[in-house]
């Protein structure tokens, strides 16, 4: 017992309020004053207890039965809260950290040799060969050099007891507390998290966060994350390899939709319409005496576009022919009812001869009642489809609504693919300042 304590219950016959309370604040322990008072339901934060009662609390990056479970701590709170498995991860972290750094300097070597006439790439390639390379001297001399903020806890399945991860709403608000040095994010509960940013004016649900820079590189990419890596920086520096289509049918566009070709305004025409439309236009084309006359007519059956699992093989086949490592690929899904546009935004990445792997699967919705009357004029008036819509009016083929609906919904899938454009480039972002962090999931 703590000496003060001790003069203090000796001179006294009974326990006063003070002692008590005196006696209640020196026996709480460091480990008692780290791990939150709230509920685990009521966190920021995941939670994951292990086999031996550990509890830790972060920000979950990976959990599978073949990998196990990755978290992201802070690293004052794994010290203060248990400071003996500190001790230890920090020394293998340490060790780890000058390993995975040395072979991530061959990987960029050998990258840089194999894209050497690229500059703007070369360039970013010089930079982190320089920046890997001071890192990996600094650790060699000093263990505690260059200590980052946060760093990666590893558990395998069989040490795991119980896991509870958030929903991503929270760690959004964890990632932006984190962000503007809130107090005591790991422990506090969401409402007393959410007080302080309002308190600071913070829209913690509008901004965007990136702790990349602040976590310590101690985990080995595999062969897939470099792979992934390596596509998401050369389509962000090199020139970018998009598709667009719907089914398995896919077009290749430029980064300016600029340079579709006049056999694909048929394509751009399924995008515009769902299946109830495009199925009810088609009978109507088909079924059209003039067409026919010109022998057209069967050009306009039923065909709906085939939900083929390996509809973006088409494309891969042309950025490996091309050498291109990565390519990103819009497609429209067809519902069979109802007003919503629904797109799916896809990146893959090249993994090695006749094997690609999808990196991200961006899904987005717009409603038709999400369109203006200014985006639809835009739609009406396109060179291309004006076109088209012009010889749908002429022929007598479809009513209005049934057009008028058709355009809506082309309006509806733009504002749906411009969503998903725009959380795919916040990835992006995020995920190629630097060649070895954060941490990539390929599924």
């Amino acid at each position: 017992m703590n000496s003060f304590l001790k003069s203090l219950t000796a001179s006294s016959i009974f326990w006063t309020p003070l002692a008590a309370l005196v006696f209640l604040v020196l026996s709480i322990s460091p480990l008692q004053a780290q791990l939150p008072s709230s509920s685990k339901k009521s966190l920021v934060v995941d939670e994951v207890i292990t086999t031996d009662g550990k509890r830790f609390y972060g920000i979950i990056f990976k959990n599978s039965n073949r990998d196990g479970l990755t978290i992201m701590i802070r690293r004052d709170w794994l010290q203060k809260t248990h400071p003996d498995l500190y001790r230890t991860h920090l020394a293998d972290e340490s060790e780890k950290e000058i390993q995975v750094l040395t072979k991530h300097l061959f990987r960029l070597e050998a990258w840089w040799k194999s894209r050497k006439d690229n500059s703007e790439l070369v360039e970013f390639v010089d930079g982190e060969m320089d920046r890997v390379e001071k890192q990996r001297e600094a650790k060699q001399k000093n263990q505690n050099a260059e200590l980052q903020p946060f760093t990666l806890l590893n558990f395998p399945t069989t040490k795991l007891k119980r896991v509870y991860q958030q929903p991503r709403e929270r760690h959004q608000m964890a990632g932006i507390a984190w962000k503007h040095s809130i107090d005591r994010v790991t422990t506090r509960s969401v409402k007393a998290i959410q007080r302080d940013l309002e308190a600071k004016n913070i829209q913690w649900m509008k901004e965007s966060f990136d702790l990349s820079n602040q976590l310590t590189t101690s985990q080995e990419q595999s062969e897939e994350q470099w792979r992934a890596r390596v596509a998401l920086i050369e389509y962000q520096l090199c020139q970018p390899l998009d598709f667009q289509g719907t089914g398995s049918m896919l077009v290749r566009t430029d980064p300016n939709q600029a340079n579709l070709k006049l056999g694909d305004i048929n394509a751009m025409m399924k995008q515009l319409m769902n299946a109830n439309m495009q199925s009810d236009l088609n009978g109507l084309l088909s079924g059209n005496p003039l067409l026919k006359d010109l022998g057209i007519g069967h050009k306009f059956k039923n065909n709906q576009p085939e939900q083929d699992a390996n509809w973006w093989q088409s494309a891969a086949k042309t950025a490996e022919s091309e050498k291109i490592n990565g390519f990103l690929a819009a497609r429209v899904i067809n519902e069979t009812a109802g007003n919503d546009a629904r797109v799916e935004l896809c990146f893959f990445a090249y993994i090695k001869p006749d094997q690609w792997k999808q990196v991200i699967k961006i899904e987005s919705r717009a409603s038709h009642n999400d369109v203006d009357a200014a985006q639809i004029e835009r739609i009406n008036n396109d060179p291309q489809i004006k076109g088209l819509l012009d010889l749908t009016r002429g022929l007598g083929i479809g009513s209005g609504d049934m057009i008028e609906k058709a355009v809506r919904h082309g309006a509806a899938t733009k504002l749906a693919l411009e969503e998903a454009r725009d959380e795919f480039h916040q990835f992006l972002d995020r995920h190629i300042k630097r060649s070895d962090s954060p941490p990539l999931q390929i599924k």
